[in-house]
C-alpha cells in the first residue's frame, strides 16, 4: 500500500486516527522517533518522507486528494477510506535511486535518520532540511538498517547473505568496519540488542535467527525454526522487547524466544 496508517484505541476498539498518503509505491518501512512526536517513512518511489505523529483536526492534502482519486484503484480505496482524515507529510528526502527498504533513526541524535535501499548505499540525513549529509556505499542490496546508541555502529541485511557494520563517524564512505557471514540466505532483519553495545540479532530467508557478539565473527547462538509451520519459510521482521527476540515472516505465526537477561552486561546470553 502506499498509505501510513495511524491507529489508536477507543472504548476499547482500535480506530484509525489519520493516514499519512502521499507516496507513489509501496511503503517498505516505517520508523518513530524516540520521542514519539514524528516518523519516517520509506518506499519503493525511491524517497523517504518525514511526518508528524500528531493528529490533524481535518485533512491536510486536499490537493493529493485530488490528484489521487483520479486512478480507479484509488476511487475504491478513497471510498473505503473515506472517514479517515488525511496527513501531509512535513517533508520528503529524496537521493536514493530505485526503493528505499529501510530506515531508521539516530537515537543520539533525532534530527537524523539512516536509510538503506537497492541502489546499495546507506545514507544519514537531516530530516529537517532534506539534505542528503553522507553516503556509503557497498555492493549489495541492503534490505534492513538499525543503529545502536551504546556502540554507535549502523547494522544492516544485504542480499549477499552478509551484515555489515558502519561507522557513521568515519569520513570514509566506503569502509565496511564488519562484516559478519553465517546466514543461507537473504539477511532481511536486523536489530541490535537494547542494553548492549556488541550484542545483535538477525533473521533471515534461511528460516534462522542467529544472535551475535560483534567481537567475534562467529554467531553465539543460531535458532531453527521448531515448528513445521515455520521450517523453510522465510523469516522477514525482527525486533527486541526487552529480553525477548520476536520473529515473523512466511509462515504467519509469531515466533518468540527469551534471551538471558545477563546480556545487558555485554559477557552472552542463553537461549530458551
Amino acid at each position: 500500500d502506499r498509505t501510513a496508517v495511524a491507529w489508536g484505541t477507543k472504548s476499547g476498539q482500535r480506530k484509525a486516527l489519520y493516514a499519512a498518503r502521499g507516496h507513489t509505491d509501496s511503503i517498505d518501512a516505517v520508523a518513530i522517533n524516540p520521542s514519539n512526536t514524528h516518523f519516517v517513512t520509506a518506499s519503493a518511489d525511491s524517497t523517504l518522507r518525514f511526518w508528524s505523529m500528531a493528529v490533524p483536526k481535518q485533512s491536510e492534502d486536499s490537493q493529493l486528494e485530488e490528484a489521487v482519486v483520479s486512478a480507479p484503484a484509488a476511487k475504491k480505496r478513497k471510498s473505503a477510506n473515506a472517514d479517515i482524515i488525511t496527513k501531509a507529510a512535513i517533508g520528503t528526502l529524496n537521493g536514493h535511486v530505485g526503493p528505499v527498504t529501510s530506515v531508521c533513526f539516530n537515537a543520539d541524535q533525532e534530527s537524523q535518520v539512516f536509510s538503506g535501499g537497492w541502489d546499495h548505499s546507506v545514507r544519514t540525513w537531516d530530516v529537517a532540511s532534506g539534505v542528503n549529509l553522507a553516503t556509503s556505499l557497498c555492493d549489495k542490496v541492503v534490505l534492513d538498517i538499525d543503529y545502536s546508541a551504546h556502540s554507535r555502529l549502523i547494522a544492516t541485511g544485504h542480499a549477499d547473505q552478509s551484515i555489515r557494520l558502519w561507522d557513521p563517524r568515519s569520513e570514509d564512505s566506503t569502509v565496511v568496519k564488519l562484516r559478519l557471514s553465517s546466514h543461507k540466505g537473504f539477511v532481511s532483519s536486523v536489530a541490535w540488542a537494547p542494553s548492549s553495545a556488541y550484542m545483535l540479532a538477525s533473521a533471515s530467508h534461511d528460516s534462522t535467527i542467529k544472535v551475535w557478539d560483534i567481537r567475534s565473527r562467529t554467531p553465539l547462538y543460531t535458532v531453527f525454526a521448531s515448528s513445521d509451520k515455520d521450517k523453510g519459510r522465510k523469516l522477514l521482521g525482527l525486533d527486541w522487547h526487552k529480553s525477548l527476540l520476536l520473529a515473523g515472516g512466511e509462515s504467519g505465526s509469531l515466533r518468540i524466544h527469551s534471551v538471558n537477561s545477563q546480556y545487558a552486561d555485554d559477557q552472552g546470553s542463553q537461549l530458551a
